[in-house]
């Protein structure tokens, strides 16, 4: 790299999109791309696109890579265009609003085709994931279309229970099953699926049904999920997943379910493991996560993946490339405050169920910690608490109707009953 190359690249550029850029550019050099380099944005507004794309090309040009704006349908066709361009690299990125976050995401890809690839259009040279994300300031919030943030103070929540059991459970969700706005919690614990009211008062008992399991799980595993009126609940201990509806004050078992989901995403559990297998089907799109998922949590279009290995990703409709370390099982996907944007509620990876601590990650602190594979202890944390017992499970929902989402903990103690804790924000 050349003295101006590192000049350039230590310099501190001063707004949003500038850090963005030179993010990129720092991304481009150290692995190695030649010039010319196309460059393709898409995803946000149209004005914060072109700014983007062009503050990523001056710092570019500033390293003589000589960058030349490519235009296309979509990211696919953007690497055809290149290759009829000449050009040797092409950098395709989204750039999006995430509020408090300005987010650039995307790959670079070497797109020259030497001689001995004749008419195919093979891949050769490197390649490289690129992630980057910076606090939203003014310019950035008005090319993006809105409006200045307010104010904001520290997040601050109270942490108390909501109810226990004598026995583990082995998944958990918030739903809100009877139309009043505020979400139930739903356990699986043991082959009784139990239903709490947001007071912790026991509104409904049910055993599941259906063949038992030729290759149970050791410990407690399972999934829930509502959607459309209707509860599919799946137990390790169990050969299918079975369907409920809500009646009155109880639920009503109508029959099997071959298929589990998590919102879009559709998973296959792995007999007589406490994981699904690494490949989903997203929309009806198959991506493979890097490895088993153990938890999923939706938010949107975005998933949360907690490995039984403590490695944990993020995700939009795709397979992550990098993964955050030290996560434990007990974590999910929130927005405490409303604002539209989800906070990352994670726990340690650990096995004792002595202690545990619950820590809140903002999204573009926990996306940055991912992008460069770090452990989950270098995200900035907004809060934190240490909890007596090990969290296992997490779900998030709204059990007050108060338009904010709570999390609730199903927590494993030292006597082996469970406590249900809830995480919400201060009044």
């Amino acid at each position: 790299m050349s003295l101006l190359a590192v000049l350039l690249l230590a310099a501190a550029p001063g707004t949003s999109l500038e850090r963005l850029a030179a993010d990129v550019t720092h991304t481009v050099s150290a692995a190695g791309f030649e010039g010319p380099v196309g460059v393709y944005v898409e995803g946000g507004p149209a004005p914060i696109n072109r700014a983007a794309g062009s503050l990523v090309m001056a710092s570019l040009a500033a390293l003589q890579l000589a960058p030349v704006p490519v235009i296309a349908s979509d990211a696919t066709d953007a690497e055809q265009r290149a290759r009829e361009q000449g050009l040797r690299s092409l950098l395709r990125l989204t750039v999006s609003l995430e509020a408090p976050k300005l987010v650039i995401r995307g790959d670079a890809l070497s797109t020259w085709v030497n001689f001995w690839s004749g008419s195919v259009p093979t891949r050769t040279g490197p390649a490289a994931a690129i992630a980057s994300s910076v606090d939203a300031d003014l310019e950035a919030l008005t090319l993006a279309g809105a409006p200045a943030p307010p104010s904001t103070r520290p997040l601050e929540l109270n942490l108390g229970v909501l109810a226990r059991t004598a026995g583990l459970p082995a998944a958990m969700t918030l739903a809100d099953v009877d139309g009043d706005h505020r979400a139930e919690l739903i356990a699986l614990v043991a082959d009784t699926l139990v239903t709490w009211s947001s007071d912790g008062r026991v509104r409904s008992r049910v055993e599941l049904g259906g063949a038992l399991s030729t290759k149970p799980t050791r410990e407690p595993f399972g999934l829930l999920s509502f959607a459309n009126g209707r509860l599919v609940a799946w137990s390790s201990r169990r050969e299918r997943a079975e369907v409920f509806t809500w009646q009155r004050e109880g639920w009503r078992s109508t029959g099997g379910s071959e298929g589990l989901s998590v919102g879009p995403v559709t998973v296959t559990p792995r007999a007589g493991y406490s994981s699904f297998g690494r490949e989903l089907s997203w929309a009806g799109k198959i991506v493979v996560w890097p490895e088993p998922v153990e938890q999923l949590a939706v938010f949107g279009t975005l998933a949360l993946g907690v490995g039984p290995t403590g490695n944990a990703a993020l995700a939009r409709g795709q397979a992550p490339s990098t993964q955050v370390t030290g996560v434990g099982c007990g974590s999910t996907l929130a927005d405490f405050d409303g604002d539209g944007t989800a906070e990352v509620v994670v726990t340690t990876a650990r096995s004792t169920t002595d202690t545990d601590e619950v820590r809140v990650v903002s999204l573009g602190a926990f996306e940055s910690t991912q992008a460069r594979g770090g452990h989950v202890n270098e995200a900035a944390v907004a809060w934190q608490k240490k909890l007596e017992g090990r969290v296992i499970l997490a779900a998030s929902g709204d059990l007050d109707g108060d338009g904010f989402d709570e999390v609730v903990l199903g927590t494993w103690l030292n006597d082996t009953s469970a406590e249900f804790l809830v995480l919400r924000k201060s009044p």
